[in-house]
This record gives structure tokens, C-alpha cells and sequence, in this order.
């Protein structure tokens, strides 16, 4: 299959009239352009001959549209995971990825509930979803009159997505409403903004998340700028967590933003012509002296890292978080032939100290990132909650310096100056997450008490959560739970008396006696989680940002070194080396 598989991309790239020069250059020993193009011809010439005589005589009649798309994906399959071939109906989410919007209603959903239904998290504000009233909680059971019963968000995506002017009928069950109710909705260009909240955290310190590196980022950043230094901050916060990057452009036109003209941003090296260069800072910059701190996590990724590396490296901001997820890879888009598309690796990302951003995979393993969401839990809004996987060290990681000699590290990734571990939830956490506990109870609160004048969470509050716990069959994790099926499953298996399980079950209730439902953690965790979900429900993705910095132990941390002048200073000065560990 592989043989087929890389013949096939021979016939592919020259059938697109772009592939002689890059096949030159990929030969594995020097030879002269005649040879390589004979190889060519030889290794076509091949590739037809399979083709014609699994088409001729294989068992069974093939689908020739299914065995061509099955070489592409093999053979890309062999290649790293960025490099991408998206058919002409398929294209959308590069669309959205490099243009910040797409054609739809405007909802977040997910699937929530024990029976994990189809849910609307959030309407965007100003969309069709919006400004028909679709709500927060509402479950759509629906699309175009097509059941969403099993279905997955992508599946669902894909039918209420379509192109602006279209219509999508959303049957959906509301709480409270004994009937569906049906809404009908003009689709229309759907922004997705790249800086996803910007404000003042107690009035001196300017905080910006940006989310995407879409090609309006440079723009919308500039837009939250201009407003917050109206306000003369003493030191800004430019959080990347959870970033998974995007277009090149648009991270030198973030970066710029905070250096001085001239400075490198990143440079790029490959193998094709013009693969070779160095991107400076020009401009003038809105920000190039207010005290700066960059927040990066293990979802930062791409444009994120190079924008969190050139400030590093330029002194220009303390990095504080966990390692980033080591993307380094720059992709460029080809347009092939009937509208599809080949997003393809092309040369690889170093940072202006020469660091390479890309992590070596198999010798530092793989750090859970954009990539890897199924390996973690992840809250309502996107962002990771849990994080189950890091970088393993490596001994013979190069050291790198700063411009003012400050020591930094290689090895792919970017290390911060301050390393900040957000504490993991445990069992019992981790299982109200999943059961969507605190989703469900604050749908069915806002439905029986209506708005609330205030978010604050009161006693009250905790003790109906309390009982809608109970009234869920709400079970929580018994420590070592794992550990006593398997004892059980040996007394099955090996017909042990009834002493061994009466045993057993002793110990079960005994294990689960240690859970404690009123320990001060798991109440103060709880009033968080709904503090969170009503500021969500009543004001959207901006109030439930504002609602966990109080919690948010990296944002504390910054807020903390931005006030700190010394201590602000010191990490950027020669004698700081490598990252400061704080829990």
C-alpha cells in the first residue's frame, strides 16, 4: 500500500503542474535533473500499471473515487500531522482558521446530560441565534427536521453551517416548555474574534486573552490596545493559554505591537527556495514599553509560541505558565485542481535567540496540546480543565541566550521564566464535570428563580445543589474503586467463597466513607464552578472570563510580578536563568 501510496502523490503534484522541482530537491543522493525526471516517468509509469491491474482484477468492483482518497490520506498519514489534504467540500475549516469567520447562526454547542444531547452552551452575541432568542441550555433536538439523536458536534456543525442568505430550521426542547419549539434562521458571516476578552483587573493592570491567530488578530488587538492604555496601566497581561496559533502574518502583527521596529520576530528554514527568512518588527508600536507578561500553557501552540519567544528573547515580557506544546512547523496552503486544497509543512519556526520551536516528539513524548483534547478534559468554553500528560525532561537540551544574556532553553517548546502549575482536580471534580453537573442545576435554578440581581453564590444556592445532587444518582469516586473490581473480578473468576466478597463490600463502604462531600476544597470548588456557570448564563463568554481570575493561580502570579517592580525587573536581567518554579 505505501507503494501505491507514494506513486500516487507523484501523479498527483505533477498533475498540478508543481512537483518536478520539489521532487528534485527530495532525492536522497545528488543526481542530475535528466535522472530525476526518468525516475519520475519510471515511478508513474509503475503507479498506472498497479492501478490498472487492481482495477482489472481485484475480487471485488472498487470505488475509484475511495481507493484514490484512501492513497491520499495513507500517504500524508507518513508525513507529520499538519500537513493536511482537504477536499472541495471540505475546506471550511481552513476558511475559518486563516479568515476568523464562517457562515452559520452563531452557537456554541456541546453535548451535555446523561444522555449527552445536543446542547447550546452559549449564543453569540449580535447573530441570528442571539437576536431569535435561542437560549443558553437549550437542547436541539432538530436540524432541518433531521433527528440530532447520536449525533456528534461535528455532525451537527455541519448541517447548521451553510453558506450566508441560506435558511436552517433548529427544532429545540426547552426546559420548562412542554413543547418544541421551532426556530427558523437566516445564516450569515459568523466572526470569531481573535481577542476573546480584553479589560482592566482592578484598574492598573491591562489583561488581554487572545484566542486565535486569525488574519484580523493584528487588527482587533490593536482595537484593545487603543482602549486600554486610554486608561495608563502600570503593566499589562497578554494571555496565549489554550492558543492553538494560526497565520504567521497575524502573530508578527501581535508581536509587533510591544517591540521596537526592527527587532526579530521569528525566522524560517526549509528546504524549497524562498523557505529561508527573517520577519522584523515594523510599525509603530502601540505598546512598546508598558511591563508585559505572557501567560502560555500546554494548548499554546504555533503563532502563540512564536510570539511568547520573541518576547522572551527580547526582554520584552516575563513568560509565566507551564511549557508550551512545541508546534513549529510552518504550513503553506496550495489550491490543486476542482477547489481542493493541500496544506502542506514546508520549514520550521526558531525564535530570535535561534531556538527551535518544534518539539521532538519522540524524545521529550508529547505534551497534551491543541491536538490531543481527548486525552483531557475540557471545560464548556474550550479551555482545559484537566491536564493528564507533560514533557518529559531531556538532558542534552541546548541553552540559549537572551539579548541581555539571560539563559533560555531549546529542545522545541517555550519554557517560561516563572513555571505556575494549575492545580488538578480531583476524582470527585473531575466526575461533576463529566455528569455536567453544574451546567444542568444552573438551567434548571435560572428557569425556577429567574435572573438573579446579583451572581454572587449564596448558601442557599449550595444547599439546592446540594439536593439536586442527591436527586441525580450522583455517585462519587471511591478511592482505589479501580483496584477493588479487579479483586472482584479474581473472586468470579476463581469461585471464592461468600467471606471473600462480604470482605470486600466492608471495605468498599469503608473506602467510601472517606469521601468527604463537606470538606472545605470540594465547597469552595463547587461555589467556583457555579459562581462560573451563572456568570456564563447571564453575561456570556466576557462574564465568565472575569469570574475565574480570583481562582486563576498564573493570572494571580502575573498580577502579582506586575506590581512587584523589583521582582518584575530581576527576571529579566542577565543573572535570571531558566525558569523560577512557584506552586
Amino acid at each position: 500500500m505505501k507503494s501505491i501510496v507514494t506513486l500516487f502523490l507523484i501523479g498527483l503534484l505533477i498533475g498540478s503542474g508543481m512537483t518536478l522541482p520539489l521532487l528534485a530537491e527530495s532525492a536522497a543522493q545528488p543526481a542530475t535533473q535528466e535522472s530525476q525526471y526518468r525516475e519520475v516517468a519510471q515511478q508513474i509509469k509503475l503507479f498506472g500499471d498497479i492501478y490498472k491491474e487492481v482495477n482489472r482484477r481485484y475480487v471485488d468492483e472498487i470505488s475509484q473515487t475511495d481507493f484514490i482518497k484512501a492513497g491520499i490520506e495513507g500517504m500524508l498519514e507518513t508525513l507529520d500531522p499538519y500537513t493536511v489534504y482537504f477536499e472541495p467540500d471540505n475546506t471550511e475549516q481552513l476558511e475559518e482558521i486563516t479568515k476568523g469567520k464562517y457562515g452559520g447562526v452563531g452557537i456554541e454547542i456541546g453535548l451535555r446530560g446523561k444522555n449527552r444531547e445536543l446542547t447550546v452552551i452559549s449564543p453569540i452575541e449580535d447573530t441570528p441565534a442571539a437576536r431569535k432568542g435561542i437560549r443558553t441550555g437549550d437542547v436541539i433536538i432538530a436540524v432541518g427536521g433531521k433527528s440530532t439523536a447520536g449525533f456528534s458536534t461535528q455532525d451537527a456543525t455541519k448541517l447548521i453551517r451553510g453558506e450566508a442568505g441560506t435558511e436552517v430550521t433548529l427544532t429545540i426542547h426547552r426546559p420548562g416548555f412542554d413543547k418544541p419549539l421551532e426556530y427558523t434562521l437566516n445564516r450569515e458571516q459568523i466572526r470569531i474574534h481573535d481577542v476573546s476578552y480584553s479589560g482592566m483587573i482592578d484598574k492598573d493592570i491591562a489583561y488581554i486573552r487572545l484566542a486565535h491567530f486569525s488574519s484580523l488578530a493584528g487588527e482587533e488587538l490593536d482595537s484593545a490596545l487603543s482602549m486600554l492604555l486610554a486608561q495608563k496601566p502600570k503593566g499589562m497581561i497578554l494571555d496565549l493559554r489554550s492558543n492553538p496559533g494560526g497565520l504567521l502574518p497575524a502573530a508578527i502583527a501581535v508581536a509587533q505591537q510591544f517591540l521596537k521596529p526592527g527587532d526579530v520576530v521569528v525566522s524560517t528554514k526549509g528546504r524549497a527556495a524562498g523557505s529561508d527568512r527573517t520577519f522584523q518588527a515594523r510599525g509603530n508600536p502601540r505598546a512598546p514599553d508598558v511591563p508585559l507578561v505572557v501567560l502560555v500553557n500546554g494548548g499554546s501552540a504555533s503563532a502563540s509560541e512564536i510570539v511568547a519567544g520573541a518576547l522572551q528573547d527580547l526582554d520584552r515580557a516575563v513568560v509565566i505558565g507551564t511549557q508550551s506544546f512545541g508546534k513549529g512547523l510552518v504550513q503553506s496552503v496550495v489550491d490543486l485542481s476542482e477547489g481542493a486544497v493541500l496544506k502542506i509543512t514546508t520549514a520550521r519556526y526558531y525564535t530570535p535567540s535561534g531556538r527551535l520551536i518544534q518539539r521532538d516528539r519522540a524524545k521529550n513524548g508529547q505534551p497534551l496540546g491543541p491536538e490531543d483534547e481527548e486525552e483531557g478534559l475540557m471545560a464548556e468554553d474550550g479551555e482545559l480543565i484537566q491536564k493528564e500528560a507533560k514533557a518529559k525532561p531531556d538532558s542534552t537540551i541546548e541553552i540559549f541566550a537572551t539579548r541581555s544574556g539571560r539563559k533560555v532553553f531549546g529542545g522545541g517548546g517555550i519554557s517560561p521564566d516563572i513555571e505556575v502549575e494549575q492545580p488538578l482536580l480531583d476524582p470527585i471534580e473531575v466526575e461533576m464535570f463529566r455528569r455536567d453537573l453544574f451546567f444542568t442545576f444552573m438551567g434548571e435554578w435560572l428557569i425556577e428563580h429567574g435572573r438573579p440581581d446579583t451572581t454572587n453564590v449564596t448558601i442557599e444556592m449550595l444547599a439546592e445543589f446540594d439536593r439536586f445532587v442527591d436527586s441525580s444518582n450522583f455517585e462519587p469516586p471511591i478511592p482505589g474503586a479501580d483496584q477493588l473490581r479487579a479483586l472482584r473480578q479474581i473472586g468470579e473468576h476463581d469461585s471464592l467463597n461468600q467471606t471473600f466478597f462480604t470482605q470486600l463490600e466492608a471495605l468498599q463502604k469503608t473506602l467510601a466513607a472517606q469521601v468527604d462531600h463537606q470538606k472545605p476544597e470540594l465547597r469552595e470548588f463547587i461555589r467556583q464552578s457555579l459562581d462560573r456557570e451563572m456568570a456564563s448564563a447571564l453575561g456570556g463568554r466576557e462574564w465568565r472570563t472575569r469570574s475565574t481570575f480570583d481562582e486563576d493561580v498564573q493570572l494571580q502570579e502575573a498580577i502579582r510580578v506586575l506590581r512587584d517592580k523589583n521582582s518584575y525587573a530581576g527576571l529579566l536581567e542577565p543573572a535570571s536563568a531558566g525558569a523560577k518554579k512557584r506552586n
